[in-house]
């Protein structure tokens, strides 16, 4: 097994996991250097002392730093620096390997045309499946507010702008599942991050922070657009706010090009119609991002499909659709920790995640 081979399988052991193939191989190796992936194997997939991955990587600590400030550089591994030591953690597939470096489109050397077709040829031979649980997926949707019809409660974790209103730093940044894949024209720079990672991704060239008055003109972008509020799937806070198109993103991608359930990444809405105020114009099935409306005398909404996004109530101008809580609603995990713990349980992964821990 060689050094490219290796790292594949750590990264495998990691909930959002990294199947064997020759695509990724190729990837690895156009992301690391032989010397930088030998250093990865002794990263952790949370931060870790300077001087503890040294003693376990073998080398001075002089050198494991110049090795992981490099990667940090690439947005292959996290750093920071805390009472002059340096703590380092090693990216998994997602959010990671495949959305920082493409941040940088053109301004690292590396062969991003090159590196977007290996990207898009990995998706669709089973990583895209690794983004979801059986039960529990990387990402969730929130619901555009002012499409909730007025009467439904709106709790914290469902209202994208309590997140922004929360976040100690935000960034912007390039939506790298359009950067690289460029199958429509919806808005780039619509990207988010939250708090530390967001402080990263802008120290790093790979974002730019703004403030909350900024974000939410992101979103209005984002909602003029068309394009789907999706989050980390996570209670507390969340890492990012994403703004999806079903062409190009790889998190809405797993309903519409691989066909998973919709459930898996649904808000807690669904898109109701008032037959009495339909036009039948068809603005809503034009509109909708998972083919969940379609519009004969009036339109019908398939309840299983919807992911309860509001796109299509935006689009309405007769009033005639609006938001409904469903009867039986999902809350997502805690945080980032429970949410690794229960993926990983889900997929049989826990003791290889905990021995990379």
């Amino acid at each position: 097994m060689n050094i490219y081979e290796e790292l594949q399988a750590k990264l495998a052991t990691h909930p959002m996991g990294a199947p064997p193939r020759e695509s990724f191989l190729e990837i690895l190796r156009i992301l690391f250097t032989p010397e930088e992936a030998a250093v990865a194997l002794h990263l952790p997939f949370k931060p870790g002392r300077d001087s503890e991955i040294a003693h376990k990587a073998g080398v001075p600590v002089e050198e494991l730093v110049a090795h992981c400030e490099a990667m940090a550089d690439k947005g292959l591994v996290y750093a920071y620096e805390s009472k002059g030591r340096h703590f380092y953690m090693l990216f998994p597939t997602a959010p990671g390997l495949f959305e920082f470096p493409l941040m940088k489109y053109g301004r690292l050397d590396l062969p991003f045309e090159r590196l977007s077709k290996l990207w898009h040829e990995y998706y669709q031979d089973g990583w895209g499946e690794e983004m979801t649980g059986t039960a529990t997926h990387m990402g969730r949707v929130i619901p555009i507010q002012e499409t909730v019809d007025a009467h439904q409660t709106v709790l914290a974790y469902e209202q994208v702008v309590g997140y922004l209103d929360n976040a100690k730093y935000i960034s912007v940044q390039d939506c790298p599942c359009r950067v690289s894949k460029r199958s429509c024209d919806a808005p780039i720079d619509v990207c988010m991050a939250l708090d530390y990672g967001a402080k990263f991704l802008a120290e790093r060239g790979m974002g730019r922070l703004i403030d909350r008055d900024e974000a939410l003109s992101v979103l209005k972008r984002a909602r003029d657009a068309g394009l789907v509020h999706m989050t980390s799937n996570t209670l507390d806070k969340v890492e990012f706010i994403c703004n999806c198109c079903p062409c190009c993103c790889g998190l809405l991608g797993t309903v519409t090009r691989l066909g998973a359930a919709s459930a898996k990444v649904a808000s807690n809405f669904y898109a109701a119609v008032n037959a009495d105020d339909c036009l039948a114009c068809s603005l809503c099935e034009d509109a909708c991002p998972v083919k969940a409306v379609t519009v004969q005398d009036v339109a019908v909404v398939d309840r299983e499909r919807c992911i309860g996004c509001g796109v299509c109530v935006t689009r309405c101008d007769s009033g005639a659709l609006a938001l409904l809580r469903r009867e039986t609603t999902n809350e997502p995990p805690k945080d980032y920790a429970t949410w690794l713990v229960q993926v990983a349980l889900e997929k049989d992964r826990l003791e290889a995640l905990a021995a990379q821990m």
